[in-house]
């Protein structure tokens, strides 16, 4: 049998003394100190803007001078910062978080090129795949013909989401949504985007997921071209079929995974 004395000493907590058997019951199922800090930038990571020291202490539970101290800690390597109302992840943890959604785009484009690549053939018009960063829309590829080689390259590879097909397109099937506007919510219900010269020269673009789940990797694929070019032509339907198909080789992909 387990001592009060044993468990006050097994929970030593960088100098911190459990001094009450209560406080030791309640922290005798913890993961130690390293498992209270992933909590706490857990806590401060979940939110789009500052966690105050009482929001994240009545979210994990944790007294506040255990949350005031571990903040000090990660502040200290860099993994949080102060902002105006709390809390906010730092420049460490931004700089990881950078280099695994690096990998994940390059992934995504690995994997779904061909399907990128078939598309183009199939219609001869500017191709992008593309995934959601914020509200900007990140083109991972467009592949186009010389003949329309000025409109893509005056587009950015970055822009916001609310200017293109393809960023609406993302926009709408965010997850974790309570609200859209009623634009996001037609594109959501119809699966496609479509805009009129969203490129100089009365260029149109339309655009649809290929999966909605974070976990499949969200990302979206459309075309850009005349709006004659686009519109009754069957060109949308072998684009929504060539998204179903990025899809089955992204759930492949996966199974393979597990």
């Amino acid at each position: 049998m387990v001592s009060r004395a044993d468990l006050i000493d097994e929970h030593l907590i960088e100098g911190e003394a459990v001094s009450t058997a209560v406080e030791v019951a309640q922290r005798a199922g913890s993961a130690g100190a390293i498992g209270r800090a992933m909590a706490v930038l857990d806590c401060v990571g979940g939110r789009s803007g500052p966690t105050s020291l009482a929001e994240i202490s009545r979210r994990t539970g944790l007294p506040k001078s255990t949350v005031h101290r571990l903040l000090g800690t990660l502040e200290a390597q860099g993994a949080v910062r102060r902002a105006s109302a709390g809390y906010v992840l730092g420049e460490t943890i931004k700089r990881l978080s950078d280099g695994g959604e690096t990998a994940r785009r390059d992934s995504l484009r690995h994997l779904l090129m061909p399907h990128v690549a078939e598309l183009y053939e199939a219609t001869r018009l500017p191709t992008s795949l593309a995934v959601l960063d914020g509200r900007t829309v990140v083109r991972l590829v467009t592949l186009y013909p010389r003949t329309l080689a000025g409109p893509v390259l005056r587009s950015a590879d970055r822009t916001p989401a609310e200017e293109t097909a393809l960023g609406r397109l993302l926009l709408a099937y965010r997850p974790a949504q309570t609200t859209l506007e009623p634009e996001l919510v037609r594109i959501r219900r119809a699966g496609i985007a479509f805009q009129e010269e969203e490129h100089p020269g009365g260029m149109a673009a339309m655009a649809v997921p290929i999966t909605a789940r974070p976990a499949d990797g969200a990302a979206a694929i459309g075309l850009t071209g005349p709006a004659g070019d686009l519109v009754g032509t069957g060109v949308e339907a072998l684009l929504r079929r060539t998204a179903l198909d990025a899809r089955l080789t992204l759930r492949r992909h996966q199974a393979a995974l597990r």
